[in-house]
């Protein structure tokens, strides 16, 4: 049933299409014999023009053309980031050499001083901030300050309970007297002893020193005597086996027993004993021996202080460091600043002066203005 249903619709449409298609024909065909005819029996001809409408532009090429013009504007703010990070790399370059070229002219002088025994040093800086001032500090500290030796401050310590033992108090009022009483009666005591302090302080300042210079003569001739022996023994050994050298670790510990008592007690007198151990004092010697030099170049590090960092970093070396300032650590230093460098032993006191400035002028002088002639008269009196 379907099957004969879409076969006649078929053929009915085509009938239809046919039927439309005869007519349109036969109109045609009419209107071709109905054309007018010219006077001279001539048929006449119309021309027709078809224009057609302007072709719209595709879908296609306004992607295109929206894509070259996103493509231009991507490429020229990329551009423009680029020029301007190369601005911004630029200034911030110029801006770390100015910073630099500013340290480099000294505009502030400082003076370092240890709290304990006053030693002191004077430094060059330019505009820095009071951090990296500080960090300057430490580092000239470490290279230019002997090494801190609390030793040397229990001598004065000493010494005023030394003073203070010897004065003994009497309570002639019964123990009903409080103790202020007792304590003013010590301090006067103490007054009136320190007029003949001085000569105590003078004398035992003498005697140290002497006793110093005594150890020290001692050590110079013990160590001159090693290094001469050390020459004979490799000469010795040359003779024995010519073309070898004795080693240097050898020919240090065979020497070491006879200057080993005098550098004891040298380095006892002047409390240094704690700065130098056995092994340090055989690898110096060693040394010494290696580059063949003298007894006084031996010595050199014993017989006066050296710098910190001449000696082991574990005795010396502060792991922590405390910065003490009223004013910003990064502001920059002014004139009359002071800041504490703090550890554990002892403080360094920065304080600050500012460099005055100086204009020098010059002046010409005409050299013919300070000219003179000097005349002598050939007659004089008898």
């Amino acid at each position: 049933m379907s099957a004969a249903m879409d076969t006649e619709s078929t053929y009915s449409g085509y009938s239809h299409y046919s039927g439309h298609s005869k007519k349109a024909h036969r109109q045609g065909s009419r209107d071709r014999h109905k054309s007018p005819r010219s006077k001279d029996g001539s048929r006449s001809e119309k021309s027709v023009t078809i224009q057609t409408p302007p072709a719209e532009p595709l879908l296609g090429n306004d992607a295109s053309r929206a894509e070259e013009g996103q493509d231009t504007n991507y490429q020229g703010i990329v551009q423009y980031a680029v020029s301007l990070v190369d601005a911004l790399l630029f200034i911030h370059y110029l801006a770390i050499v100015l910073l630099e070229l500013r340290q480099l002219q000294p505009m502030f002088t400082v003076k370092v001083v240890r709290s304990t025994d006053g030693e002191s040093r004077y430094y060059s800086l330019g505009h820095l901030s009071i951090q990296r001032a500080a960090l300057v500090v430490l580092e000239n500290y470490y290279r230019d300050f002997t090494v801190y030796n609390p030793a040397l401050l229990t001598a004065s310590k000493s010494r005023a309970a030394k003073h203070m033992a010897g004065l003994k108090v009497y309570n002639v009022d019964g123990p009903g007297n409080n103790a202020s009483g007792q304590s003013r009666a010590m301090i006067a005591a103490a007054a009136r002893r320190r007029d003949s302090s001085h000569n105590e302080l003078y004398y035992e300042e003498a005697d140290h020193e002497r006793r110093v210079r005594k150890r020290r003569a001692r050590l110079v001739v013990a160590v001159e005597e090693a290094f001469t022996h050390i020459k004979r023994l490799q000469a010795e050994e040359q003779q024995k086996a010519p073309g070898e050298m004795m080693d240097p670790r050898e020919a240090a510990q065979a020497i070491f027993p006879s200057m080993a008592r005098a550098l004891q007690k040298y380095l006892r007198t002047t409390r240094q004993q704690q700065y130098h151990s056995m092994e340090s004092i055989l690898q110096h010697l060693s040394f010494c021996i290696t580059n063949n030099m003298t007894p006084k170049a031996f010595l050199e590090r014993y017989l006066s202080p050296g710098p910190t960092l001449q000696y082991d970093r574990d005795r010396w070396f502060s792991k922590h460091w405390t910065l003490v300032s009223e004013e910003a650590v990064t502001s920059g230093l002014q004139d009359g600043s002071v800041f504490v460098l703090k550890c554990l032993d002892f403080s360094l006191v920065v304080n600050v002066k500012k460099i005055p400035f100086i204009k020098l002028s010059e002046e010409f002088i005409d050299p013919k203005s300070h000219k003179f002639v000097l005349r002598l008269q050939s007659e004089t009196s008898v």
